[in-house]
């Protein structure tokens, strides 16, 4: 039986160590919520800085964001905006729908449905266009950006069409072709054997040829000193002799719009001579109705010299 005069011993615990455990608890506590938190709720996640790895909707647009979101001094509408490029599915399923909702530039291809998704950039890697990569510092998910980056893929000379000419010297009025650049010339698929007369060559004038048996092919220009001759509604060439039985074309693009036309048209395109050509730009005073032209040939494309419109919607982290 125990001594009634004897106290019973309390617990001898260590208070520090009881402040530490608490302590320890409570950042744990702090940390397991906080990824939870920013887990279900990702738009409080940020501010993006370099390096974050990200992911983002977009839609790259000319002459103007493709939401209708007002540009400082300039006043536009969007419906005259041209999309090039997009990662939502709901933007391009509307190509070549009924009524378009949106204009489609020329090399803008609308692939299937499972290959549109959000967009994974680093910020700072140099994967995406440094401009676009900057303006996604200081963003959280959920925010959507407007950015613009002029001549983005390079420069190109802005001329009037009525200014534009180019000279192609020294063509023989008679020629020895292959029977592969004869195909590509005048479009002929087979070519047999034996005379052709009066084909239309790419330049606008009348061309004879003769196919040999051993694979070459003669062709006859049948042009005039001084001539002039229409390629397409957008070309022409004219035609002057050298005294040796050559002759110099010069090609000019001399197609004019109407004043109806000449405000709303946007990267009108014309091929000549295997290069692809795009007219994208009103002359500004509007005096005569000429468009400016931005020649470009096969070594560029449509975004070359264009000022690019982004409208980035912030997704989340990657």
């Amino acid at each position: 039986m125990a001594d009634e005069n004897e106290v019973p011993k309390k617990d001898k615990r260590d208070p520090i160590l009881m402040i530490g455990t608490i302590v320890l608890a409570l950042a744990f506590v702090v940390v397991i919520g906080g990824y939870v938190y920013g887990e279900l709720v990702p738009g409080e996640q940020g501010p993006m800085k370099f390096g974050d790895k990200v992911k983002v909707d977009y839609v790259g647009s000319y002459y103007g964001y493709y939401d209708g979101h007002v540009i400082e001094g300039f006043e536009y509408d969007k419906a005259d905006t041209v999309i090039f490029d997009t990662s939502l599915w709901s933007v391009a399923s509307s190509k070549g729908t009924g009524d378009e909702q949106y204009n489609f530039s020329y090399e803008f291809t609308k692939k299937a449905e499972e290959s549109y998704s959000p967009f994974n950039v680093t910020i700072g890697s140099g994967g995406a266009l440094k401009d676009f990569e900057n303006a996604l510092i200081g963003k959280k998910p959920g925010d959507i950006v407007h950015v613009s980056i002029p001549e983005a893929y390079g420069t190109v000379n802005a001329l009037k069409m009525s200014e534009w000419g180019e000279t192609k010297s020294d063509m023989p009025l008679t020629e020895m072709m292959t029977v592969a650049v004869f195909k590509a010339t005048f479009g002929i698929d087979t070519p047999s054997q034996g005379p052709y007369a009066g084909l239309s060559h790419p330049y606008g004038w009348k061309s004879d040829a003769v196919v040999n048996s051993d694979g070459s092919v003669i062709v006859t220009h049948l042009v005039e000193n001084g001539g002039s001759y229409k390629s397409n509604d957008r070309l022409s060439t004219d035609v002057s002799f050298n005294d040796d039985g050559t002759f110099n074309v010069k090609f000019t693009v001399d197609h004019v719009f109407t004043n109806d036309t000449a405000t709303s048209v946007r990267l009108v395109e014309f091929k000549s001579g295997g290069q692809t050509y795009y007219i994208t730009d009103v002359d500004e005073d509007k005096t005569d109705w000429y468009f400016k032209a931005k020649i470009k040939d096969s070594t560029t494309n449509e975004t070359t010299g264009m000022t690019l419109y982004f409208v980035i919607t912030v997704v989340g982290y990657q």
